[in-house]
């Protein structure tokens, strides 16, 4: 289970916990900083009331970017022009500890142009890591309903526009289960895309498409909807432009030394260190609907200190020692708010010093 899984099933806007539930939402959320993470199976990624799914092979997303005296991401994955933060943010540490650098910006390598009338792209990176999967890095985009994503309850009663995944690989995604995003069995039928021969899927209410670009990556791309035709689709496919854009969640400062360990829907965003991946750093927002305070997203979390009020650029925050698993130590829990409402968690080891932790949570920031 991820965070953003946790924070829909079993968070503040799901109905009033059960104790037994409660308890399950507390140890997952302890397990989101262990060293096991990993969600193999069948997932349903399909909207409330919608057939098409994808099979996902890990909760907690990788990808293998190496981060040295600056942070450093992966062709494709940096925004160029990002201003990278004061150098009195970074924070040395002491002899033996974590330094904090200035982080460039993660992005998603593709963009639609135009996005379909009503959707907005929720943004995921996953594999490249042997903790997260076998496969090498890949790429989801899941475009849903504007008002879903943003929460507008005045846009809910639109006319609902469909919903549009993209998958960018580099391989034939069948040639691995845990690539997951894929129509099954053979095609029945083919369509051109740029001049390149694609594989159509047909079923009741979606429509897949499957080809190769020039330069090697594979596109699995499908409708639901009203995006479920496939002239429609073939017209989406033809708008993919190589114009890399931010994911929802930044990091302004980062641990020196540590890789992008993924992203998840555009709500959360891992790194984890290059010397001993058991370490993670999440970065995740609570989802716009959630309408309870601060504090009740401490609640049932065994604290090993007393959480203290802090201030987190300019915001009243909460920072939290968080009790560990029986034989793991405690670890950081950070609550902020970004500047549209929304509050961010930043779970964070001890490695990391109670000052990293907050200076870490003053350079967040969410994409536009």
């Amino acid at each position: 289970m991820n965070e953003t899984t946790l924070l829909r099933d079993a968070g503040p806007e799901a109905p009033p916990l059960s104790p037994t539930a409660r308890s399950a939402a507390r140890a997952a959320l302890l397990a989101e900083i262990g060293a096991s993470r990993t969600v193999r199976g069948r997932l349903r990624a399909s909207l409330p009331g919608r057939r098409l799914s994808l099979r996902l092979g890990a909760a907690v997303v990788a990808v293998a970017v190496a981060w040295t005296t600056a942070v450093v991401v992966a062709p494709g994955d940096a925004a160029p022009g990002r201003p990278a933060p004061p150098a009195t943010a970074t924070a040395p540490a002491a002899p033996g500890g974590v330094d904090l650098v200035a982080a460039e910006a993660v992005t998603f390598p593709v963009s639609l142009d135009p996005v379909p009338q009503g959707l907005t792209p929720l943004h995921s990176r996953r594999g490249g890591i042997a903790r997260y999967g076998s496969t090498p890095p890949f790429h989801v985009a899941d475009y849903e309903p504007t008002s879903l994503v943003s929460g507008d309850p005045d846009a809910a009663g639109a006319a609902d526009p469909g919903r549009v995944l993209l998958g960018l690989y580099p391989e034939d995604p069948r040639s691995s289960e845990e690539y997951g995003s894929w129509a099954e069995g053979d095609p029945t039928g083919t369509a051109t895309v740029d001049g390149i021969e694609a594989g159509v899927w047909r079923e009741e209410g979606v429509v897949s498409l499957l080809w190769e670009r020039p330069d090697g990556q594979w596109v699995w791309l499908a409708g639901e909807g009203r995006q479920a035709r496939t002239e429609t689709l073939v017209a989406v496919a033809e708008s993919i432009v190589d114009r890399p854009q931010p994911v929802g969640l930044q990091f302004g400062l980062a641990p020196a030394g540590w890789s992008v360990g993924g992203y998840e829907e555009s709500r959360s965003l891992d790194l984890v260190s290059d010397t001993d991946p058991d370490l993670l750093l999440r970065l995740s927002a609570v989802g716009p609907r959630y309408d309870g305070t601060i504090d009740e997203l401490l609640d049932g979390l065994p604290m090993a200190a007393p959480v203290e009020t802090v201030t987190v650029q300019g915001r009243p925050g909460r920072l939290a020692l968080v009790e560990g698993d029986v034989g793991t130590p405690p670890s950081w829990t950070l609550l902020g708010q970004l500047p549209d409402g929304r509050f961010f968690r930043l779970l964070a080891p001890q490695e990391l010093t109670r000052e990293q932790v907050l200076q870490i949570g003053e350079q967040v920031t969410a994409a536009p």
